[in-house]
Order: structure tokens, then sequence, then C-alpha cells
């Protein structure tokens, strides 16, 4: 019985115009994030380069350093990116502001405000700015040094005075210095790096996270439509009392419909992953390194499946109790804020819905944060579980009782 119905429920899907506007979105966002290009920076560091990337350190003198640095250039051009919703906004701060600043900036170093932007200038010029490469390492190698006697709990101090001038979800909160700086790596910690990547990740398990870090933004979303869709056709083809009918137990009528939403909706995933994984898998033999061929097969079903599990089972939970498509709204806001509450673009997974890891390589803090990121995956696949037994629960009541929820909760049919 059940498996009938299961391959039932796959034909429904493939019926659907929503399911291939799922299949082509899809694949046309991964495509457009990811391409062979990604494979550039995979190679052997060699002594003597001018720029082998970045690393983040807590180190509190880096910190500082950094951290007025980027103050030094907001200020000189007024103009503070800050994301109090998750999303980005330009402050331009009035004069007195500036001046506020201004003094925080001199108190924290013991300069005037114009040999500090004498120094950028100066720092600037000696670089070539004329390529990618040139401005990044100049960007990443400017430092401002704060005066000898100023301590690191006194500078979070002046940050955070400076952060509320500037207003919320700017770089210079608590919370913000708490996630570290970016500065630039050494030959040997770009060495270190690069066997890693070798022997841990094998090349493909580091463009399997970032494939995954992609595909997991869309996937947050585009399952809430095949979900929505499915528990609303019996009610639009007003087909419902005879579904109640059925011999089969809501268990299985439920259960086939999830089953077969989750396996259509996680096929081009798996399918995109095979193709992907090809120019990735070839890059890895031409520098020497026998690649991982089941790094996306491991990741995305690790990392993705849960995600679009509990994207269904919540989605079918919600149109259940509503029967209506309200679903769509509440979860796509669920989506869109989890996005910009993570603290940053690489790891401190939480509990948020969508891990990120937008990255290549960085193993060694991938595996250092590996358990976090298993709680949070093991999290989903728990709540889906929980969302589609309430579901169960709902819809059997419903078929038992002759219920509706739509309109009102629970209100009986005369």
């Amino acid at each position: 019985m059940f498996g009938t119905l299961f391959w039932k429920e796959c034909k429904q899907v493939l019926k659907s115009m929503v399911y291939y506007l799922y299949v082509a979105v899809f694949v046309l966002f991964l495509s457009s994030q990811l391409g062979s290009e990604m494979t550039d920076g995979m190679e052997q560091p060699v002594p003597g380069q001018d720029y082998y990337g970045t690393t983040v350190t807590h180190d509190p003198s880096a910190v500082m350093a950094s951290t007025l640095a980027s103050l030094v250039s907001e200020t000189g051009r007024n103009s503070y990116a800050t994301y109090p919703m998750g999303f980005i906004r330009s402050v331009t701060l009035n004069e007195t502001e500036l001046a506020e600043i201004k003094g925080i900036i001199e108190d924290c170093t013991g300069k005037s405000w114009e040999e500090l932007v004498q120094e950028e200038e100066e720092h600037f010029s000696g670089y070539g700015q004329g390529t990618m490469e040139g401005a990044i390492n100049a960007q990443v190698r400017y430092e401002v040094v704060p005066k000898e006697t100023l301590g690191y709990e006194e500078f979070c101090a002046y940050m955070e005075k400076a952060s509320e001038i500037i207003g919320a979800g700017s770089s210079y909160s608590k919370e913000s210095l708490g996630r570290g700086v970016s500065v630039p790596m050494t030959y040997e910690q770009a060495a270190e790096e690069f066997e890693a990547l070798c022997s841990k990740d094998r090349v493909t398990g580091a463009t399997a996270r970032l494939f995954c870090d992609y595909a997991g933004i869309i996937l947050s979303v585009l399952p809430i439509f095949l979900g929505v869709t499915r528990c609303l056709r019996d009610k639009r083809a007003k087909v419902a009392q005879v579904v109640f009918a059925h011999e089969a137990s809501s268990g299985q009528i439920l259960g086939s419909r999830y089953l077969a939403s989750l396996s259509m909706a996680f096929l081009p995933v798996l399918v995109t992953a095979f193709v992907m994984q090809m120019p990735y898998q070839y890059h890895a033999k031409t520098i020497g390194v026998t690649p991982d061929v089941l790094a996306f097969l491991k990741y995305t079903c690790i990392w993705l499946l849960p995600e679009v599990m509990a994207v269904l089972a919540i989605s079918f939970l919600i149109t259940e109790v509503t029967e209506n498509v309200i679903s769509i709204f509440v979860q796509v806001f669920w989506a869109v804020g989890s996005l910009f509450a993570a603290s940053g673009l690489r790891g401190d997974f939480g509990l948020q819905l969508i891990c990120r890891w937008n990255t290549l390589g960085s193993t060694n803090a991938f595996w250092g944060q590996r358990a976090e990121f298993l709680l949070n995956r093991g999290f989903y696949a728990g709540l889906a579980v929980l969302a589609f037994a309430l579901t169960i629960v709902i819809y059997g009541k419903k078929r038992r009782e002759g219920e509706t929820i739509y309109g009102k909760i629970f209100k009986h049919r005369k």
C-alpha cells in the first residue's frame, strides 16, 4: 500500500509546473555562483609570494590594529557599513557625530586625525591598486597601531561608544569584535592550509562545502512551494472527503506525500552535485591529489538533507493547520532571518537554518567546528521528525472527526 501511494505521489509531483520551476531556479542559481575557476587558488604556496590569502585571528593586538584601520577608513569617507536587520545600510554622520568619532580614534592612537590620514595615504600608495589582488593585499595589510598604554578592555569600551554613535549593526560592537579579524597569512600558515586541503579534504571536500553553502541558501526557500502546493492540492480539487475516507492510515497517506516530496526535492540537488564535482576531481588529479569522489554526496546528504527535511515538514504542518499559503510568507521570513542573523559567512553555526561556509578551504577551521555543525544538522533532522509527527496527528483528527482548521481553529462543520 505505502509503495503504491509513494509512486503515485512522485508522479503527481512530476506533473506539477511548480516542480520544474523549482529545478530550473535551483540549477540556475548554483550555476551562476559556482564554476571551475574556483580552483584558481588551489595551488601549493611558493615562498616569497606577496599574498597568500587571509586567516581569522582573535589576537587582541591584531583586532585593535585592524579595527582602528577600518574605523579610520570609514571615517575618512564618512560612510559606515551597518547591518541593523541583517541587510546592509550605509550610515552618514553629521559634523558633531563625526567629530566624536575622530576624537575616539585620536584617544585610541595618540595621534592627530591629520597624521592618521597621511599615514593611510602613504600606505595605499605603496601598493599596486591596478589589480584586484593588489587592492586586497593593501586593504588587509592596512593597520592603525593603538597607543602603547591602551588596554584591550579600554579599547572595547571606546569601540562600543563608537558603535552607539554609528548605530545598530556596526562593525565596532562587542559582538563584532568577538568574531575576530582577517589578517594576511604567512607562508607557513598557507602551506599548512594547503596540506590540510590535500590530506583532509582531498580538494573535493573543500569545494563540496562551498557548494553546500550556496545550495543551502536557495533550499531554505524553494521546498516551501513544493510542500504548500502538495498540501493544498486536495482542497483545490475538492476531493478532501474522498481522501479522508481512504482505507490507508493517516501516517501512510501523509508519509507517502512527504517522502515523495522530499525525494523529488532532493533528486535535483544530488544530480547537480554530481555534475558540478567533475571539474574539481580533475583539478585534484592535476596537482597530484587523489580526490574524494564521495565528498559531494556526503556533504550534500549531511549538510542539505536535514534542511530540506525541516523546510518541507514545517510547510506541511503550517499548511495543514491553516489550509492556505501563509506558510510561504512565514518560512520565507524565517529563511531570510536565518541568512542575515549569522555572525559571519564562515561557521558560527549555532541553530541557524542555513549553515554558512562561504570560503574555499579553511579546512582546519571547519574541522575544529565540525561537532557544532553536526549538532546543528541533527537538530533540524529532529525538528523535521517532530513537525511531521504533529502534522499526522492533525490530519488524523480531521479525518476522524470531519473537522477543518480552515478559517477557525478546529471549527466543526455542521
